[in-house]
């Protein structure tokens, strides 16, 4: 598996599984060719997608020797920080059925998993069934979203407010991107649903990330599933 050290949203306390954009993401996507973050950093940085493609190539073995060096490490593991579940159009069920496999071969020689989380803009009951090893988030846009995931077993989610209902986009200016930042609520109630707004976002850069990391707070908020999550337009 080709994995990359935290970043400074993510902190230095985990390791980060990606895959290509695009090719693993579904098609509807509300991100994928409309500011999709991931699909911005693939195109400025040429040796990332590449790198991506990599984990294409699944195997059980070099998957459950990652998951095993996360633990050595004590590290958390964020499954796709690009990327998605996905092979052209369908779910990708051999990647899936290896990592569950490597995760299960894990428990069943009493050792234990580190913490891990996805989100996922998947509704497919089979991503669910993860749950018994990692933390999973529907990654939704709007009350359909929510209807279609919960249908499908998810009961983590994490709202993305790409319809700026909640909040307008973060400015570019420093001064009121920190002003914006302060107006931030931090817990909103959607559907009668609780949502924690990102801490990283309403925070800051540096101020907060989500694993350990020297010099910031640690939030760990979706690494230990503990809320689901809005993340406003930023």
């Amino acid at each position: 598996m080709k994995v990359a050290n935290g970043n400074d949203k993510l902190g230095k306390g985990c390791l980060v599984v990606s895959r290509p954009v695009g090719k693993t993401c579904p098609s509807d996507c509300d991100f994928l060719d409309n500011g999709c973050y991931a699909e911005q950093t693939e195109k400025m940085y040429p040796n990332v997608r590449p790198a991506g493609m990599q984990n294409l190539i699944t195997e059980k073995h070099r998957i459950r020797a990652m998951i095993l060096d996360a633990v050595s490490k004590n590290k958390s593991i964020r499954w796709h920080e690009r990327g998605d579940w996905f092979l052209d159009g369908k779910l990708d069920t051999d990647y899936v059925e290896n990592v569950m496999w490597a995760c299960q071969s894990i428990l069943d020689d009493g050792k234990t998993l580190p913490d891990m989380w996805f989100y996922t803009h998947i509704y497919d009951s089979r991503l669910v069934a993860m749950e018994k090893y990692m933390n999973v988030y529907a990654s939704i846009h709007n009350a359909e979203h929510k209807i279609t995931a919960m249908a499908a077993g998810f009961k983590k989610f994490a709202w993305c407010d790409s319809d700026q209902k909640i909040a307008p986009k973060r400015p570019r200016n420093k001064v009121k991107a920190n002003a914006w930042r302060k107006a931030l609520p931090k817990l909103v109630v959607i559907d009668d649903t609780k949502y924690i707004t990102c801490p990283e976002i309403r925070r800051g850069r540096g101020v907060v990330t989500c694993t350990p990391t020297k010099g910031s707070v640690s939030c760990e908020l979706c690494v230990k599933g503990l809320a689901n999550v809005l993340f406003p337009s930023h």
